[in-house]
């Protein structure tokens, strides 16, 4: 939608009840996501919005005041999902285990969260990480510059911070953003589910087919020999867009993934077990009520168009 319909989703969405919005047994089921959740400044995140954990505290409550929270083998089973929720969190931070988690566990949320393999153990920094650290430090120095943070500009970002006197690995050794393996098989060990999130985070609309397949098969591999989950999800980094259907045919003849998940928002799918999940962090800080709420709407009023140019078309 354009800004100006954004705008107008939004006036509508505060004048309706979420009871009336959410109503009915045909809608999708609401697979919200975050990142990480800090009350203090992360250099890795400088560049990106984040709760607070007050702010966290406050989403959850309204989810769960509004909707009934399940686990990952619940949207697999994928009966009465009406009125539900399935939260998960992305990139394996170390605030999903010092911070995310507990206070999950204190509210009875189940929770699945992604891990790419190459940053458990705080081994390699995902490339837009990288980025965020760079701009912190050239705004600190004055410095201007148009920097590129793509996954193909991995060697550019790097030689930038060779340049500005970064070294990644004592920045990986001082920060620790992320999570160690056995944190994360704890994770496990206290109910929460684990998937997997590529090797190392890559724009999947970079890479070719073969690339794209190869990513997923192995972060799952990885993913089966230290983790072993029961069911096996994985969630398509950024986007699945650009992913085509041959690779979801291969990844089902090959047994990859049981679930998987993009992030295009509430939207039914017509692939079998391929879920999109709506994000809760933004650069304003709007709170999940509003997220949510506008999220709804949007979707009515898209099932609405849809019908009425199905009839136009009869």
């Amino acid at each position: 939608m354009s800004s100006f319909s954004d705008h107008i989703v939004s006036a509508g969405a505060s004048l309706l009840p979420l009871d009336f919005l959410k109503a009915g047994k045909n809608l999708p089921v609401l697979l919200p996501f975050y990142h990480v959740v800090s009350d203090v400044e992360l250099p890795f995140r400088h560049n990106y919005n984040y709760p607070t954990i007050e702010q966290f505290e406050k989403d959850l409550d309204f989810l769960l005041a509004n909707f009934r929270p399940i686990g990952l083998d619940e949207l697999f089973e994928g009966n009465n999902l009406s009125g539900t929720f399935h939260l998960s969190f992305d990139d394996g931070l170390t605030q999903c285990y010092d911070i995310i988690a507990p206070i999950l566990k204190k509210k009875s949320i189940p929770a699945t969260f992604f891990i790419n393999p190459l940053f458990v153990d705080n081994r390699e920094l995902f490339h837009r990480y990288k980025a965020s650290v760079i701009i912190k430090l050239m705004k600190e120095k004055n410095i201007e510059i148009n920097l590129q943070k793509t996954y193909a500009d991995i060697p550019s970002l790097d030689e930038t911070a060779h340049d500005l006197g970064i070294d990644w690995n004592e920045f990986l050794e001082k920060e620790k953003p992320y999570m160690s393996l056995k944190q994360i098989q704890k994770l496990q060990d206290d109910g929460f589910t684990i998937g997997a999130h590529s090797m190392d985070h890559p724009e999947f609309w970079l890479l070719d087919e073969e690339n794209q397949i190869e990513e997923i098969r192995e972060s799952m591999s990885w993913l089966n020999q230290n983790i072993g989950p029961s069911i096996k999800a994985f969630a398509f980094p950024f986007t699945d867009v650009g992913v085509p259907d041959s690779v979801f045919k291969t990844c089902m003849k090959e047994g990859l993934f049981d679930l998987s998940f993009g992030t295009a928002g509430l939207k039914k799918e017509n692939l079998k077990k391929h879920f999109q999940r709506l994000a809760l962090e933004n650069d304003r800080g709007i709170p999940a009520s509003k997220i949510v709420k506008d999220e709804f709407l949007a979707y009515r009023l898209k099932q609405l168009f849809n019908r009425h140019i199905a009839r136009r078309d009869m």
